[in-house]
């Protein structure tokens, strides 16, 4: 075996803490997203397990002489083509991350008290690895383009993901949805395409795309979500083909909605609305929370209890006996919890005024998720309670 060079064993030493490093990967993510809009698009869990493991192949290679697996650039290429990321766009990541990374070992690198020329052997034996995992990217890519452009339903899918991406109205008839008929779109939280098999299996009755690295059906009737109960999933009322971009577009940030409650399963986007606009001006609903809720103190688990039960008794109408239902507590109890809550904050059932129950429901909500986590009592009155389940296929109107 060819001795290592003083050179070579001070650049793997450096590869080795920078393999170590979560602050390195977390720098190349996100210069990475900053210089693609496409990527940027993508779930930010999606880009890291990607170029997390773009890294660690490579780092491996030169660390541990263990050969370049080119696996992980098949996977990525792969997953791009089925998101419909453009390659352009995936060579542009892979070169931000790739000159990010050589920044970061230049300045480690003059740390050390050696000439450049000692280097420099290392330094293309790692460039080299590099250029076979681009070499491999493409490659990769322009297999996984030809594997989709050899059915005519790969034409449907691109122009599906057009027209939800907001392309011209005119693509409709590329797409074969008839533009007179109603479609729901069904957006499911999931982005790993691996991951994403059990919801399309779920959504196969539908038109399924994959938009944005998340998985969306469009169909004049729903399909039974009830194997996907554990992902979250946001359904809209029936439109028009025209109208599909922005029904999309309400869904990806009801799903932001969604994450932010812990919300899971399929949920209809009306059922968001309140909590979608309100999530749109989070200063105004901090100065809500600050005003009305002034006596409550967010680390108490009694304060925390009477607000969940006051958000749960707002969200079902302000009627006793169903956030007694809810809560699975006695109404007496749901009485006392409100009674005691008006005594801390002025808090009083709303009678009549649905613009009152919307400003104290804006502030509790708000309240409950900037102080601290749910709590085990919380759990029950949560939310998610009163949101309405899809459980069964529905058709459209």
């Amino acid at each position: 075996m060819t001795e290592e060079t003083a050179g070579r064993a001070t650049l793997r030493r450096i590869m080795e803490q920078m393999r170590a490093d979560p602050d390195v990967l977390d720098g190349v993510v996100t210069e990475v997203r900053a210089q693609s809009p496409q990527v940027a698009a993508l779930p930010v869990g999606e880009v890291r397990r990607h170029i997390a493991a773009l890294l660690g192949v490579a780092s491996a290679a030169f660390i541990d002489s263990t050969g370049l697996g080119v696996e992980v650039a098949d996977r990525l290429a792969t997953d791009r083509a089925l998101q419909g990321v453009p390659l352009s766009a995936l060579l542009a990541g892979f070169q931000t991350g790739r000159a990010h990374v050589l920044r970061e070992l230049g300045c480690r690198l003059r740390q050390h008290e050696m000439l450049a020329d000692d280097f420099v052997s290392a330094l293309l034996e790692l460039d080299g690895y590099a250029n076979r995992l681009q070499n491999r990217l493409v490659e990769a890519y322009r297999e996984a383009e030809l594997r989709l452009a050899r059915t005519a339903q790969a034409a449907r899918v691109q122009a599906l993901r057009e027209l939800l991406k907001g392309g011209p109205a005119t693509g409709v008839v590329n797409t074969g949805l008839a533009d007179d008929r109603h479609y729901h779109v069904v957006l499911a939280d999931v982005s790993d395409p691996r991951q994403a098999r059990r919801a399309e299996a779920a959504l196969a009755e539908t038109f399924c795309v994959t938009v944005d690295g998340l998985v969306c059906g469009v169909a004049v009737q729903l399909p039974d979500l009830a194997a996907v109960a554990d992902v979250l999933i946001v359904v809209t009322p029936p439109v028009l083909p025209r109208d599909l971009a922005p029904a999309y577009q309400a869904c990806r940030a009801a799903l932001q909605t969604g994450r932010c409650r812990g919300l899971v399963g399929p949920l209809r986007l009306t059922e968001l609305a309140v909590d979608l606009v309100t999530d749109g001006f989070p200063a105004l609903g901090r100065m809500l929370s600050d005003d009305l809720l002034a006596g409550l103190a967010g680390t108490d688990d009694f304060h925390r209890l009477l607000a969940s039960t006051a958000l749960t008794y707002l969200d079902h109408g302000g009627r006793v006996d169903a956030t007694a239902l809810a809560l699975h507590v006695h109404p007496n109890t749901v009485k006392h919890r409100l009674r005691r809550l008006g005594e801390l904050t002025g808090f009083s059932p709303p009678e009549g005024s649905l613009a009152e129950a919307l400003r104290w429901r804006w502030a509790v909500d708000t309240w409950l998720r900037t102080t601290g986590a749910w709590s085990s009592a919380e759990a029950a009155s949560s939310p998610q309670s009163s949101r309405h389940r899809i459980n069964s296929s529905h058709s459209a109107t």
